[in-house]
């Protein structure tokens, strides 16, 4: 933990009260340029503190900087959409999603050193496999908001998080930027990740299992960008096919802890 990760998260905090405040319950004014430019300060700050921790060798990764990097992949792709698309009414839920990722990997332990051999290609593997990992976990939680806002459609009586959600059409915009990334990383990852596979597993077989699922997502989310060229899939179906796609994913992930667990203590 670092005073720039502090700075980050204070910032964080007090912009998620004001958007409550702001956007929610309408109690204070909003100020536009000046929220942008906070956003942008604390999504800075925040790099700054995360750089040294992926700019230094040896490696080192865990839930942490998992939890870390997926909150400040989140602020980025707001700020980045928000020029493309109406996404006011979403700072709420967003800096929510911040403050808890973020604040939850300040609290953990840095994660351990990657042993397995360093080079050009094994990194590549690396930093694909976590960009997707983040950005796919930001898909799952805009399929969220999705399905919420669908429900919203559909029932005169919502809550007030949901009534302030940015139109449906939007969110299905961001929600398909970020599958498109997410994709495009996981098929890098997967690719290198099948030349690696013995460095990175070695022989605990077991540990083959997160290949697979990532396999299944893969495919998940292949069918998902077929379904809506071919067929313009939108709405609650594709919110379901993300997050079945995410829940792949996740199995994956776990399991893997499991089996590494095990090996430790049976090691």
């Amino acid at each position: 933990m670092t005073w720039l990760a502090l700075i980050a998260f204070a910032l964080y905090l007090a912009l998620g009260w004001h958007f409550c405040r702001s956007r929610l319950s309408q109690r204070a004014p909003a100020y536009p340029a000046v929220e942008h430019g906070l956003l942008t300060l604390a999504l800075a700050v925040h790099g700054l503190a995360l750089w040294p921790e992926f700019a230094m060798l040896p490696l080192r990764f865990g839930a942490a900087e998992a939890l870390s990097l997926t909150a400040w992949l989140a602020m980025l792709v707001y700020l980045v959409g928000n020029l493309a698309y109406r996404l006011d009414g979403l700072q709420p839920a967003l800096l929510g999603m911040v403050v808890v990722l973020f604040g939850t990997s300040l609290a953990l332990p840095q994660g351990h050193v990657l042993d397995y051999p360093q080079n050009a290609i094994s990194r590549l593997h690396f930093f694909s496999a976590m960009l997707a990992y983040a950005v796919l976990t930001i898909a799952a939680g805009v399929a969220f908001l999705i399905r919420l806002a669908d429900r919203r459609l559909h029932k005169a009586a919502a809550n007030l998080l949901v009534q302030t959600l940015p139109p449906l059409l939007a969110l299905e915009r961001l929600l398909f930027a970020c599958i498109y990334t997410g994709f495009a990383l996981l098929s890098v990852a997967l690719l290198t990740g099948i030349f690696f596979a013995e460095h990175i597993y070695g022989p605990h077989r077991g540990l083959w299992h997160k290949v697979i699922f990532s396999a299944l997502a893969w495919l998940s989310y292949g069918a998902l960008i077929v379904g809506r060229m071919r067929a313009g899939w939108r709405g609650q179906r594709a919110a379901n096919w993300a997050l079945a796609g995410f829940a792949l994913l996740l199995l994956g992930y776990i399991g893997t802890r499991v089996v590494l667990d095990a090996i430790l203590q049976h090691g």
